[in-house]
């Protein structure tokens, strides 16, 4: 016994001391908690799945316990696997999901309802009830007016303004309709809304901060990117009690409070507040105008950093705040595609593979997809398509597919999806961008790394490390904390894996299966 009590405290003091920095990143399908050292390197890690619910066709939620619940589980497996204690935490980073929203009672701190998560579809007929108002045209309407005036860029993204599910405003407004005591206490002011972040920060201080962060607060469609305000005129449009709405802080600083004693036996700096897409673009080291950056996880985000000016779209590039800290805003034009691991998952579960690994041997035993195309629209297609009703499919099944065509057809739908998105990307901004840099679990299939390079004729930079969004928060509270003194520090802490450059001429081979894949979209489109 005496030996055993000795080797415990000989591993306690042999981690005294120590600056770790942890960080952890709430996606959307699973919660990750990374414990990393003053030289960035990952000292400890834990992983665990967020259970999905699916009350209704087309409904996605979380339940709040469950949030708070898997939060502790893998912060506190994290400080097992690292033999640590919450007082060797020395600052705490926090990246999240956006647009997955709760309400709950400030009174007791009890929900009103799940979470309804940034993939749900429940106020699709509100979404189009008020995108065909005449309010909405109106709206539009004016904005060219304005715009053709004043030539303010502002008033060019209002000439194509128009709701969307993933943005919280008519989610919200669906929650307000169908759940009479939250609309009570809402018109009481008892109730708060917060997306994953604000609710988790919230407990964490123990209700001591209600607050989101400039990176997290502009995709609720409730903000205004040009003139960094809550809308007010939208906001009583929609009969929303301002009372609700969280206060919004910049993404790293002392601001944020700490983790309250109780909840890890230790109080913990939380310095950094950021979304997973800001995060990612951070850990990826990607600071500068120009920069791009590709996540493929639950969906693929393309990240095009616009620094301090929120860019104008009229296809559907949404302007999203990357971070802000102190007079810094960085910008980011975003396009995105909702599935992705999703996509692969489903792949797996209807038995086209049994294992991760295999999938790449599968695809490449066979030359092509045999003219098989598939429309990977679970949750709608985004810019450019832009519908919500369109249908996941395949298109081009015959006697001779197999199993193998299925899958190649599906792992090419994401290449092609990331390409539109480029297209896009390069239509508005008119930049010819020739280096992209990648993260997120998808990352790791090297037959659509390759795929993607060819097509879009860039280079793609895969990391070692490819959970940049958790790299990315812990940087930033680290930075802020004050263990990092500038961002120069941080070049040698993001090391390149592998780099895929493009094949000259693949393109060729590949752009009459690209115009066939867009005509399964166009058929697909408008099913529902």
């Amino acid at each position: 016994m005496a030996s055993k009590r000795g080797d415990k405290n000989s591993k306690r003091s042999s981690s005294a001391g120590r600056k770790l920095i942890a960080s952890v990143d709430f996606g959307t399908t699973s919660v990750r908690c990374f414990l990393f050292d003053h030289q960035g390197r990952v000292r400890s890690s834990a992983a665990v799945k967020v259970n999905q619910i699916y009350p209704q066709q087309g409904w996605n939620e979380i339940d709040p316990e469950d949030v708070w619940t898997k939060f502790r589980t893998v912060f506190k497996q994290a400080l097992e696997n690292a033999d640590a204690d919450a007082s060797d935490i020395k600052v705490f980073g926090l990246t999240t999901q956006r647009g997955s929203f709760v309400t709950w009672d400030k009174r007791t701190g009890k929900p009103f309802h799940n979470f309804i998560t940034w993939k749900d579809l429940r106020a699709d007929y509100l979404v189009k009830s008020w995108n065909n108002s005449w309010t909405i045209q109106g709206i539009r309407l004016g904005s060219i007016v304005l715009h053709k005036a004043t030539r303010n860029k502002r008033y060019l993204a209002g000439s194509a303004f128009k709701f969307m599910n993933g943005l919280v405003s008519l989610r919200l407004r669906w929650a307000l309709d169908h759940h009479e005591n939250l609309r009570q206490a809402a018109q009481e002011g008892h109730a708060l809304l917060g997306t994953i972040e604000t609710y988790l920060i919230y407990r964490l201080t123990q209700g001591r901060i209600h607050a989101t962060d400039y990176s997290n607060v502009c995709v609720s469609g409730l903000w205004d990117p040009y003139t960094f305000q809550w809308v007010d005129w939208l906001i009583n449009m929609l009969d929303i009690p301002k009372s609700m709405l969280p206060e919004i802080k910049d993404s790293c600083g002392s601001h944020w409070g700490s983790i309250h004693k109780n909840v890890f036996g230790a109080e913990i700096p939380i310095h950094c507040v950021v979304s997973d897409q800001g995060a990612s673009l951070f850990g990826s080291l990607s600071f500068n105008q120009g920069d791009v950056r590709l996540t493929m996880g639950t969906g693929s985000f393309v990240s095009y950093n616009t620094s301090d000016k929120p860019h104008a779209s009229v296809s559907g590039l949404y302007p999203v705040v990357g971070w802000k800290i102190g007079d810094e805003v960085v910008f980011i034009a975003e396009g995105h595609s909702t599935d992705t691991a999703t996509v692969i998952e489903w792949c797996r579960e209807i038995d086209l593979f049994e294992d991760y690994d295999e999938i790449e041997k599968i695809i490449t035993s066979i030359p092509n997809s045999d003219d098989v195309f598939f429309v990977p629209a679970f949750s709608g297609i985004q810019a450019p398509v832009n519908d919500e009703t369109v249908a996941t499919g395949f298109i081009g099944i015959k006697p001779s597919t197999r199993k193998a065509h299925l899958l190649r057809a599906a792992i090419e739908s994401l290449a092609f999806r990331v390409y539109q998105m480029c297209q896009l990307m390069y239509q508005e901004t008119g930049q010819v961008v020739t280096k992209m840099r990648v993260d997120g679990g998808v990352s790791r299939n090297d037959f659509l790394m390759q795929l993607i390079s060819d097509l879009t004729m860039m280079t793609i930079d895969r990391p070692v490390f490819i959970e940049s969004a958790a790299h990315g928060a812990a940087l930033m509270a680290g930075l802020s904390f004050g263990i990092w003194r500038s961002r120069s520090e941080l070049q040698n802490m993001r090391q390149t894996e592998r780099v895929f450059f493009p094949v000259e001429n693949r393109w060729l081979d590949y752009a009459p299966l690209y115009s066939s894949w867009k005509n399964a979209v166009r058929r697909l489109c408008h099913w529902y």
